[in-house]
């Protein structure tokens, strides 16, 4: 195939190599999804929404990353377990909710975005295009929660936003950078 590459549409070594990391990434997160797709056909619905709506986060805001297929894997279905089964079972009113919500929504506009060490640094406008499409995902949530009668649906996404938020923090205390600045003690490590 590289081969095939070179010859007739005269791709780089490097070319060949995005298109290898791309198909690998794909294939990598489709799988894991099929396969959380499967483990909670039971709440399929529910499953849909949050994903759809850690995916509309996690694109824009990034956050922690696993270096094994396995472990991220595992990660990923914790983060989609305690969001549709475990913390849905913890009753917060309204109010609260959309406190947290606010919260969450500063939070993900001045943490983020937090790209994995394989990413290339992003540029000044990406970074501002991000934390806008971040602001405003959760600020239309929020609306929607102010709007909308509750429900299970909402609530799972509702914990979607909260995990997320919770692991865009960890990811940027791992990556040394606390709201703009570099902790100290992790400077001596």
């Amino acid at each position: 195939m590289q081969e095939f590459l070179k010859e007739n549409y005269q791709f780089s070594d490097f070319q060949i190599a995005q298109l290898q990391y791309t198909w690998k990434t794909f294939a990598s997160e489709f799988s894991k999804l099929l396969i959380m797709g499967l483990l909670f056909r039971h709440d399929l619905g529910k499953y849909l929404f949050s994903v759809t709506v850690m995916l509309l986060l996690r694109t824009a805001t990034g956050g922690l990353h696993c270096k094994k297929y396995i472990t991220c894997f595992l990660v990923s279905f914790a983060y989609m377990f305690l969001s549709m089964m475990a913390l849905p079972l913890i009753p917060v009113n309204k109010v609260f909710q959309l406190i947290l919500l606010f919260v969450c929504m500063l939070c993900n506009y001045y943490v983020g975005p937090v790209t994995s060490v394989v990413h290339r640094p992003l540029s000044a406008g990406c970074i501002k295009k991000v934390k806008v499409q971040a602001f405003l995902i959760i600020f239309f949530y929020l609306t929607l929660m102010y709007i909308v009668p509750e429900n299970s649906y909402f609530t799972c996404g509702f914990w979607v936003i909260i995990l997320n938020t919770l692991q865009l923090v960890a990811a940027k205390v791992q990556k040394k950078e606390v709201f703009g600045y570099e902790r100290e003690a992790y400077k001596a490590c």
